[in-house]
């Protein structure tokens, strides 16, 4: 017989046993399901983090970290500038170096003391041209009042609930920034799912207009710390040993300390990878299900084999081989955990937007976890039904004949 009627035979005997098959596929359906929700919310979660960790630098930049450990730690507590003008000029010429310039800490990672009740607590502000958040009272910050030198502030509920106790009373009230008072215009919805991602449990608490801010807050460059960016391509590990040496020989400071690199790209491949690692762990441990399922499989098949003793002894009496036998009971299993694999891949992808949105997660979907959930579903299929298959194929005609 050829495969298309060994095809079509295992196709009948599956649409003959429709309840005993779908209960068989559940057990591939929640297994494959699982898997591929762990996975894609895992390497979402994982590209989210990393990109927060690497300050949302894009991919194609190298950058690298430079910082100066004093021999005498009593220099932190002094005015003195760990890094000159001078390092700058002549760490550009290092090759492989394309940019080199002081650390600046990116606008949406400033973090200030406010009073609240008495006691100070950490919040982020986060600079704006203008707010487009929904209010819930008050207005959103405009261009007009960078214009024209506002002083006013957009806080979140949650915040304006710790200082005033009702959010609604703090419209028109005062909040204090390092002794600069500025006026509540609005009060925004305080969004739990923003600090997921953030070095402060209370991310996006204050929304500050740009250029006010930066009008009563100037602070000069901070020359604790040098960010290089390297040229694409370039091996960082040899250009990184290169300035480390430069620096030891020429920098303004090499003598009272030492300089130490940080890689935010290593620190991205590593954390990276720690994520990965995860995600494919605890998928392991919700593909435990499968094995469960792969046994199901196996159990119905056996069960199929001994039902239809007669029928593989007609097929062998009007001439089909025991290749053919055992190719058609393969088959069974394998379309059968196949089609499983199939919904359990759209159950689980499904379940993985569900849970992402609540979470705020991105969802990452590639070409891995369709694979998966077709090769492991097939997988499962042909490995538990070769047992029956083989033990179809052995049936004696003469003893089925008797």
């Amino acid at each position: 017989m050829n495969f298309y009627v060994n095809w079509r035979t295992a196709l009948k005997a599956i649409q003959n046993n429709r309840k005993r098959s779908l209960l068989t596929m559940v057990g591939i359906i929640i297994g494959i399901a699982s898997v591929i929700a762990i996975l894609a919310i895992g390497r979402g979660y994982e590209k989210d983090l990393t990109k927060q960790i690497t300050n949302n630098q894009s991919t194609d930049k190298v950058t690298v970290e430079l910082q100066f450990i004093p021999d005498n730690y009593n220099l932190y507590e002094t005015n003195t500038k760990f890094f000159q003008d001078s390092d700058l000029i002549f760490l550009r010429e290092v090759e492989g170096v394309q940019k080199v310039d002081y650390t600046k800490d990116p606008d949406q990672y400033i973090y200030i003391n406010i009073d609240v009740k008495g006691k100070q607590e950490n919040k982020h502000i986060e600079l704006v041209e203008k707010s487009t958040k929904k209010v819930k009272a008050g207005r959103n910050l405009t261009l007009l009042d960078q214009e024209i030198g506002n002083k006013v502030v957009t806080v979140d509920s949650k915040l304006a609930s710790e200082i005033y106790e009702d959010e609604f009373l703090a419209v028109g009230r005062i909040l204090e920034i390092n002794g600069v008072c500025f006026n509540i215009v609005g009060i925004f919805e305080s969004d739990e799912s923003d600090s997921m991602f953030s070095m402060s449990d209370d991310s996006g608490s204050i929304q500050i207009p740009q250029k006010i801010y930066k009008h009563y807050f100037f602070e000069e460059k901070d020359s604790s710390a040098l960010t290089l960016t390297l040229d694409k391509g370039v091996d960082s590990g040899v250009v990184t040993t290169n300035v480390l040496k430069k620096l030891a020989k020429e920098g303004s400071m090499h003598s009272l300390g030492k300089y130490e690199v940080f890689d935010t790209e290593k620190m991205k491949l590593q954390f990276g990878s720690f994520l990965r690692n995860i995600t494919y762990f605890v998928g392991a441990v919700a593909g435990i299900s499968l094995f469960i399922a792969g046994v199901g499989v196996m159990n119905m098949m056996y069960i199929s084999v001994s039902e239809r003793t007669k029928e593989i002894g007609i097929r062998r009496a009007l001439g089909a081989t025991k290749r053919s036998i055992r190719t058609q009971f393969l088959l069974e299993g394998v379309m059968l955990t196949l089609s499983g694999g199939i919904v359990g891949y759209l159950l689980g992808m499904g379940l993985a937007y569900g849970i992402g949105s609540l979470l705020k997660v991105s969802i990452s979907v590639d070409l891995f976890t369709i694979m998966l959930a077709v090769g492991v579903s097939s997988g499962v299929g042909l490995i538990f039904s070769v047992m029956p298959a083989s033990a179809a194929a052995k049936k004696d005609l003469i003893d089925i004949l008797r």
